[in-house]
């Protein structure tokens, strides 16, 4: 991304809209589609000694559901907070001819959007679902109510008698 321009003065900012190529990137089986490229749109802020990078991001996900293991896909989205300067501090981007690579930061910032455990749909049942039945929290009716006491697991028992509020 060039910033030879925005760089002459202090302040000047710039609006960027553009894609950036990402490879392959997966987390935990949800992966980018291959041969992605993420929709970036940046605002470019000029400092003295460098350049503010603030944005968003967004690109294609798949993955596989985790209850029913069924294609499921998706679009992620990340936000983008940098700074570049010619002579980078640590986690900082740093400015080369006047140029500055953003891929990095670009695929950080999608790939912590990407889903961990990703559902076809909110009410999938599984492959299974007499035999494993998936339980949501809004089943009041399948459990005790939050206010009623559980009796105490047996194998914890001992313990209360060393307890000393009891």
């Amino acid at each position: 991304m060039p910033v030879a321009e925005l760089r002459r003065r202090v302040g000047n900012v710039d609006e960027v809209d553009a894609e950036v190529a990402l490879a392959g990137a997966e987390v935990i089986g949800t992966r980018l589609v291959d041969g992605t490229e993420a929709r970036v749109k940046l605002r470019l802020e000029a400092l003295s000694d460098g350049v503010v990078i603030g944005g968003s991001a967004e690109a294609e996900w798949t993955g596989e559901c985790r209850r029913c293991l069924e294609p499921v896909s998706g679009v992620t989205n990340g936000e983008i907070d940098e700074v570049a300067r010619p002579y980078p501090l640590d986690g900082e981007l740093g400015i080369e001819d006047d140029r500055i690579d953003v891929t990095e930061a670009v695929r950080a910032a999608v790939v912590l959007g990407l889903p961990l455990a990703p559902l076809c749909r909110e009410d999938c049942a599984g492959p299974d679902p007499e035999g494993h039945p998936v339980t949501v929290a809004d089943d009041a009716d399948d459990g005790p109510a939050e206010t009623e006491e559980r009796p105490p697991d047996p194998r914890w028992a001992a313990l209360a008698e060393v307890h000393p509020d009891r």
